[in-house]
């Protein structure tokens, strides 16, 4: 039976087949780990995967599915430069965001709320001492841009990014727009190439570098 990419109902696109096509790496890294990435670290289980997020509960789950693979977890948050902030810690902890919700997003009451370390992905990946070119997966519910802010270096030994991009609608308070991510991957010399899921608040997008003539 062909897998449904399409839902007529929701008018969600939803194709993460597209990974096939993704090039090779040496190191996969992983930011927003929330409950884990089953399709990703599937793909990339032969890989180094380096997991990045602040809560203890992603880190017993990423043990817990990768113990007998090769990676490594940093308990922080990633963004444009050295910080802590509040995390707001919501049920389904993949929710779990470092902004404020708008009504149009909003599932309820954080549950709780921490101060967590934010650390640059440039001072990450430095600690990881990984070498090689990296994969990129974001998903820090409205923080992507920030974190791609901290991470000048990393991109130029990066093959792609797979960026969970908010668009059209105000989910977050300060939200960033569409456009900044755009000119910000622009900057890097990186190229929309795949969009693999397009939902009613959000979409998967996947950058890559420019090709240089």
């Amino acid at each position: 039976m062909k897998k449904k990419i399409y839902y007529k109902k929701t008018g969600m696109y939803v194709d993460w087949d597209q990974i096939s096509s993704l090039p090779k790496i040496d190191n996969f890294v992983d930011i927003g780990v929330g409950e884990g990435s089953p399709v990703l670290w599937g793909k990339y289980k032969k890989k180094r995967i380096i997991c990045i997020d602040p809560l203890e509960k992603s880190e017993k789950i990423t043990h817990k599915l990768l113990k007998n693979k090769k990676y490594s977890f940093h308990r922080c948050a990633v963004g444009a430069k050295e910080d802590k902030k509040i995390l707001n810690v919501e049920k389904s902890i993949g929710r779990s965001t470092l902004m404020n919700v708008t009504k149009k997003n909003f599932e309820g009451k954080p549950i709780s709320k921490i101060k967590v370390n934010i650390k640059k992905l440039d001072t990450v990946i430095k600690d990881s001492k990984t070498k090689g070119f990296y994969g990129i997966k974001i998903d820090v519910e409205g923080y992507e841009l920030e974190v791609l802010k901290g991470a000048k270096k990393t991109l130029t030994k990066t093959k792609f990014v797979i960026v969970e991009a908010r668009h059209n609608h105000i989910t977050f308070k300060n939200q960033y727009k569409l456009s900044d991510l755009m000119k910000l991957m622009e900057k890097n010399r990186f190229v929309l190439t795949n969009i693999f899921t397009a939902k009613p608040f959000i979409a998967d997008l996947c950058f890559q570098p420019k090709k240089i003539s």
